[in-house]
């Protein structure tokens, strides 16, 4: 019985070995067929050396920071972006100084000390030329004067006649200058300046003499001929396109002494004056 059993368990497993061996071949030549036949649905054309165009970038530097904050962590992403500027500095050009010049001014002839008991100032008027080498902060000036002093009213209606002394002066200076701003418009230049020359005081009367002088120690005013020596303070400036000056100068006149008295005091003035110039 049992050699019958298992008689029927060998051949029922042949049979399945026999037919599972059929079903994988059947299944590997269908496959075979299938990959023979299948085709690409689209083909994909292939190009070789193709050129990338040029593109400008722009950078921007990306930060990337982690927080902690108790146990919970956050990323915090700054971009930042940084612009430089280039500053350039213009300065305007510097004003020019001048060389050769010559000027004309008016103003007035202040009497100073004793003569000022006895006259008034009075108009005046200038004329000078000059020179500076260069940029040199140092140069040299003639110039000419002539002007008056006022008889004061009270004593020409007192005693009489009422007459105006003239002051005639021709002289040189040696002037130091020094420019304050040579880049604004104004172009302001302060200069300082002391020489001397010859001066011609007319038309003085005999009170006017007595007046300054007094019986005895005061200054001898008189028409006459004398050495003077000066000097004075000055500003150039440029004004509408106009060169300007002003200055002033204290005016010692040496007039000696007068006869039969002591009076040995030099005449003063100080005349003031302004105007315009002309070579920059």
């Amino acid at each position: 019985m049992k050699t019958r059993n298992s008689a029927l368990y060998a051949l029922g497993l042949a049979a399945a070995i026999t037919l599972g061996g059929a079903s994988s071949a059947d299944a590997q030549k269908t496959t075979r067929r299938t990959t023979r036949r299948a085709k690409p649905a689209q083909s994909i054309p292939m190009k070789k050396d193709v050129p990338v165009p040029s593109r400008t970038d722009t950078v921007i530097v990306t930060r990337v920071d982690t927080v902690t904050l108790r146990g919970r962590v956050d990323t915090v992403t700054t971009t930042m972006m940084r612009y430089d500027t280039v500053t350039r500095m213009v300065y305007p050009p510097l004003a020019k100084l001048p060389g050769l010049f010559f000027g004309l001014g008016a103003g007035v002839d202040q009497p100073m000390n004793n003569i000022n008991a006895v006259v008034k100032a009075g108009l005046a008027g200038q004329a000078q030329v000059g020179y500076f080498p260069g940029t040199s902060p140092i140069g040299i000036r003639a110039d000419v004067t002539y002007g008056q002093f006022k008889d004061r009213e009270t004593d020409c209606r007192r005693v009489g006649p009422c007459v105006n002394p003239k002051l005639f002066t021709a002289g040189g200076d040696l002037i130091l200058r020094m420019p304050i701003d040579r880049q604004g418009r104004l172009n302001p230049v302060l200069y300082v300046f002391g020489g001397g020359g010859y001066a011609k005081l007319s038309d003085v009367t005999t009170r006017q003499m007595f007046g300054a002088g007094g019986s005895n120690g005061g200054a001898y005013f008189h028409s006459d001929g004398n050495w003077y020596y000066d000097v004075g303070p000055g500003v150039d400036f440029t004004l509408g396109g106009l060169h300007l000056y002003a200055e002033g100068k204290y005016l010692t006149i040496n007039s000696g002494t007068q006869p039969g008295t002591t009076n040995q005091k030099n005449v003063h003035a100080f005349p003031i004056f302004g105007g315009i110039k002309f070579g920059w």
